[in-house]
């Protein structure tokens, strides 16, 4: 049971991530057209740079469970290289279990901040005044997708600890 828990949870971010990848084309599009009109036509627009930000924005902010799956970001390795492989489990879970809790207390808060932007119906105060509740809605999303795909890893240590062998 463990081994499909874990590879729903890869499965699940690895889907999200590979969809919102293809955002960098209409995100390219956008900036093309912007840059076009600005420097070509002399008639900037008002909404292409936020609307490519806010595509950005969500590209990057999908892109994070991606990222602890395939352990992408930063890590020390000078001491765990050198441990055997139970030993670097129960070290890793031990960690793991701070990751989860900077995680959980990140999704409240980002969840009332995108609860309190929803109900307010909250809109840019640009020039173009786009509604941005939507946007910022991602967030927490985002963040629970990192502290799942988290808690996979956190299932991976556990079991490498208990067995010494990975769970891939």
């Amino acid at each position: 049971m463990l081994p499909k828990l874990v590879h729903g949870i890869d499965a699940l971010n690895h889907f999200i991530s590979s969809a919102a990848m293809w955002l960098i084309l209409p995100l390219t599009g956008v900036l093309l057209y912007d840059a076009f009109m600005r420097y070509f036509m002399n008639a900037p627009t008002i909404w292409g740079m936020e609307l490519g930000l806010m595509i950005f924005g969500a590209y990057m902010i999908l892109a994070g469970p991606s990222s602890i799956m395939q352990k992408v970001q930063v890590g020390v390795d000078i001491f765990t290289g050198r441990l055997q492989p139970r030993a670097r489990g129960r070290l890793n879970c031990v960690t793991y279990v701070f990751t989860l809790i900077f995680f959980a207390g990140l999704l409240y808060t980002s969840a009332l901040y995108a609860l309190e932007s929803w109900q307010m119906r909250e809109f840019s105060s640009s020039a173009w005044g786009q509604p941005i509740y939507h946007i910022k809605a991602l967030i927490p999303v985002a963040i629970l997708l990192m502290l799942l795909q988290s808690f996979a890893e956190f299932l991976r240590n556990l079991h490498l600890a208990r067995t010494g062998e990975s769970l891939s």
